[in-house]
């Protein structure tokens, strides 16, 4: 793939041009409750700053829910069979974009082991970059051609660096990435290969992030940080939409729905974007319950989840200043690289959907999230890394506290492929032996 910027022009000149959806009308800080319309130009409120992350607003008229159900018919345009309750128009998108579609895997002698009722994994290791964050990915690429721009940039600790490295080759268009000197070399290798320029930066992943931002707005980039763009976490929310689709039986019925529904949490993106796809599809009349969404983080990187301790109640009362005031920054130390997090940049947004679920935070100890990477490739044929199976980690914990019924259904989000980060999973391994061979 040619980075020169000429190429990335010319393969860009193929597609056609994309138009705003229509029923996006813009979007509202989470801090303060102002809205801006779909012309603004930045990505955080102007007056709350970097905390004051803005949450993407639809108007839908009374055929909407008959447009949602048509659309998620099309299985094969993937994520873009949810157009409706996407900031972009799949109808003038490249084919190589449509990421998703991984179906549900029942996992009953998981569920067995956990103590659980019923258990169902979304399993988005399949994706090209073997993570969930190719749904965000593939809107950023669709709101960089729509402005006419070839560049993207983001920090992350390997995930979201990897989905944008892998479809911005796809598109032609050129990927800066921002990594912590600390991100596993199997995943600085993805990007190295997918031609993306790499940034190591001696520090952590949030003075990564800080340093991105800079550059982003001094070279005039697309933003491909969900923790600061929030257009992108409307890609995420179709994980939850496919998973509503497919146990609803094409938003048929709820009766199969899941009770409760597991993420693993670092910026608060994905549990937030979950929580989001149930509230609307309820909003719309699709579904008539919402699950209860519990985020679970590491223990050495849970400030939503202390935060949420400490409340000690009334969670859902909690103004967006009192939110920014209650999550603290702690010092993330934890196998789980893709979520060590010191302080969560859409942490407003996060809790806020959250506990409009009736759901909750809770943190799990690496020694947690080890066992569960071994109980979903032994008992589920998952392979996870520490990151993707963090969320099923958090069950035993959620069940313990009351947050998991005797009977309820639960299905957890798998966010990362195992083959990511193969150490965490090595370290708990005992190598055979070699035994002679015939002759």
């Amino acid at each position: 793939m040619d980075h020169d910027g000429s190429g990335a022009a010319h393969a860009r000149e193929q597609l056609p041009p994309v138009a705003a959806n229509p029923r996006w009308t813009g979007c509202t800080c989470v801090v303060c409750g102002r809205d801006y319309d779909t012309g603004y130009e930045g990505f955080t409120c102007a007056d709350c700053g970097v905390d004051g992350i803005l949450d993407a607003v639809y108007e839908h008229d009374s055929g909407a829910a008959d447009r949602v159900r048509v659309g998620a018919g099309a299985v094969a345009r993937g994520l873009w069979r949810f157009a409706t309750l996407l900031p972009v128009e799949p109808a003038a998108i490249h084919a190589a974009w449509a990421v998703g579609g991984t179906a549900p895997l029942y996992a009953p002698r998981l569920a067995a082991d956990l103590g659980l009722f019923s258990l169902v994994i979304k399993d988005d290791t399949s994706l090209p970059s073997a993570s969930l964050k190719d749904r965000a990915a593939a809107v950023a690429l669709a709101r960089a051609h729509m402005l006419g721009l070839d560049h993207l940039a983001c920090a992350s600790t390997g995930n979201a660096a990897a989905s944008l490295a892998v479809l911005a080759s796809r598109g032609g268009f050129r990927s800066t990435i921002y990594v912590p000197a600390g991100a596993p070399r199997g995943k600085l290798a993805q990007l190295l290969l997918h031609g993306a320029r790499v940034i190591r930066v001696d520090g952590t992943y949030d003075q990564a992030f800080e340093l991105s931002l800079v550059e982003i707005a001094k070279n005039n980039w697309y933003s491909r940080n969900c923790g600061h763009n929030p257009l992108l976490v409307e890609g995420k929310k179709t994980a939850a939409l496919e998973l509503a689709w497919d146990l609803s039986r094409g938003f048929t019925t709820s009766a199969d729905l899941p009770d409760v529904v597991l993420v693993p949490v670092g910026d608060g993106c994905i549990v937030s974007s979950t929580a989001k796809a149930f509230l609307e599809l309820k909003t719309l009349g699709l579904v008539d319950r919402v699950p209860r969404v519990i985020g679970v983080q590491a223990a050495g990187a849970a400030a939503l989840a202390a935060a949420w301790a400490r409340a000690g109640g009334g969670q859902a009362s909690f103004t967006g200043p009192q939110i920014r005031a209650a999550v603290t920054p702690v010092e993330a130390a934890t196998i789980a690289d893709s979520i060590s997090v010191g302080i969560p940049r859409n942490r407003v947004k996060a809790w806020r959907y959250v506990a409009a679920t009736g759901g909750a935070f809770l943190s799990v100890p690496d020694a947690a999230i080890i066992e569960t990477i071994k109980a979903l490739a032994s008992r589920g044929g998952v392979f996870a890394e520490p990151s993707g199976a963090a969320g099923l980690a958090g069950a035993l914990a959620a069940r313990e506290a009351g947050l998991i019924g005797p009977r309820d259904r639960v299905a957890a989000l798998v966010t990362g492929h195992g083959l990511k980060d193969p150490g965490a999973a090595l370290g708990t391994c005992v190598m055979p032996e070699p035994v002679p061979p015939l002759r």
